[in-house]
């Protein structure tokens, strides 16, 4: 494997893992934020899936 291959391999590494730690942490911190003065909708208690 040449020098150019092994740099797109290392960028393409580096940009998933990016991409997943930063889907973690929206997921850990509840995603986007409210805009002032809004409320956020209700969530049922039994709702499911990420947003729970």
């Amino acid at each position: 494997m040449n020098k150019t291959s092994l740099w797109i391999v290392v960028v393409v590494a580096a940009s998933w893992i990016g991409f997943l730690m930063g889907y973690a942490m929206s997921a850990h911190t509840g995603g986007a934020k409210a805009v002032a003065g809004e409320t956020p909708a209700p969530v049922s208690a039994g709702a499911g899936g990420y947003g729970k």
